[in-house]
C-alpha cells in the first residue's frame, strides 16, 4: 500500500490521534476504506473509537512478525489495529535495524482492501515511533500555536531529516494546526511563522470546538457525534486539502 501516512509529533496532547482519528472518519465518510494503526501504548486511538485493548495483539504480533490484529469499529469504512499499555514493553524488546523493520514485515502479512492507512504514532523519538515513519511514504504533524508544541515538531523534523539523509523515511505531507484562535495575535503568528518556514505544508487549522473536545467521551469521532459543528467541519476542510496533497505527490 503506498498512501500510508504517519500522524506523529514528539509532544503529547496536540490533537495528533484526534486529527487521526477525524480524517480517517472524514475519508470514510467519502466511501474510503481506511485502516487505523496506533501504535500508542496509551491506546488513545481505539478509546476515541470505543475499543479498550491491553495492548498484547499488536505486541505478539511484533514478536512473531505475524499479521496485525484488525478489528471492525463503529465506523463504517474505519478498521482499527488497537494499542494498549502492553506495548510499552517494545521498547526493550526490539532495537536496532532489525526492530524498526517489525511494522513493516507485519503490515506485508495484514490482509485488507484498505486505500488509506493511518499511524498514530508516540509522542516520542523511540523504535515504534522510527518504524512508522520507515513503513510511511506521508507524515502528517499535528500540533498547537504555541511555542512548546512547536518545539515537539521540530525535534520530529530533526528525526525525518536524518531518515532523508540515509533515503529513508517520508515526506512532508502537511502541518495542522489545532485548537486554533485567529483572533488570537500569538496564534496567528505562529502560523504565518509555520507558513513561511513551509510554504503550501500548512494545512487549515482547526478551531477549538467543544464538540471535538467532547466526541472521544462518546467513543466517536466529531463528525459522528456533532456532524454539523465546527470541528467536523473543520477536519473535512483539513482532509480535503490532504487529498489535494497527496494527488499532487501521486501526480509526480
Amino acid at each position: 500500500m503506498d498512501q500510508i501516512i504517519a500522524f506523529a509529533n514528539h509532544k503529547g496532547g496536540v490533537g495528533k490521534t484526534t486529527s487521526a482519528v477525524n480524517i480517517a472518519a472524514v475519508l470514510a465518510e467519502q466511501g474510503k476504506k481506511v485502516l487505523l494503526v496506533d501504535l500508542d501504548p496509551q491506546g488513545s486511538t481505539g478509546l476515541h473509537l470505543g475499543v479498550r485493548d491491553d495492548g498484547g495483539g499488536i505486541l505478539r504480533a511484533l514478536e512473531k512478525t505475524t499479521a496485525l490484529p484488525v478489528v471492525a469499529t463503529a465506523v463504517s469504512g474505519v478498521y482499527l489495529v488497537p494499542s494498549g499499555p502492553a506495548l510499552a514493553g517494545a521498547a526493550q524488546k526490539f532495537t536496532g535495524a532489525i526492530g524498526s523493520e517489525l511494522l513493516r514485515r507485519c503490515l506485508m502479512r495484514t490482509q485488507g482492501e484498505w486505500e488509506l492507512l493511518l499511524i498514530d504514532c508516540p509522542p516520542s523519538s523511540g523504535i515504534l515511533t522510527v518504524s512508522a515513519l520507515l513503513v510511511s511514504r506521508h507524515v502528517v504533524i499535528p500540533t498547537e500555536a504555541n511555542p512548546l508544541a512547536l518545539n515537539g515538531l521540530y525535534q520530529l523534523l530533526d528525526v525525518i531529516a536524518s531518515l532523508e539523509r540515509e533515503r529513508l523515511g517520508p515526506r512532508l505531507l502537511g502541518i495542522i494546526a489545532c485548537r486554533a484562535n485567529p483572533r488570537l495575535r500569538i496564534h496567528r503568528n505562529i502560523m504565518k511563522d509555520l507558513e513561511e518556514a513551509f510554504p503550501g505544508r500548512l494545512a487549515p487549522y482547526v478551531r477549538e470546538n467543544v464538540a471535538v473536545a467532547e466526541a472521544p467521551l462518546h467513543g466517536r469521532p466529531v463528525t459522528l457525534h456533532a456532524p454539523k459543528s465546527s470541528g467536523a467541519d473543520d477536519y473535512r476542510r483539513v482532509t480535503a486539502w490532504l487529498c489535494v496533497k497527496l494527488g499532487e505527490w501521486v501526480n509526480r
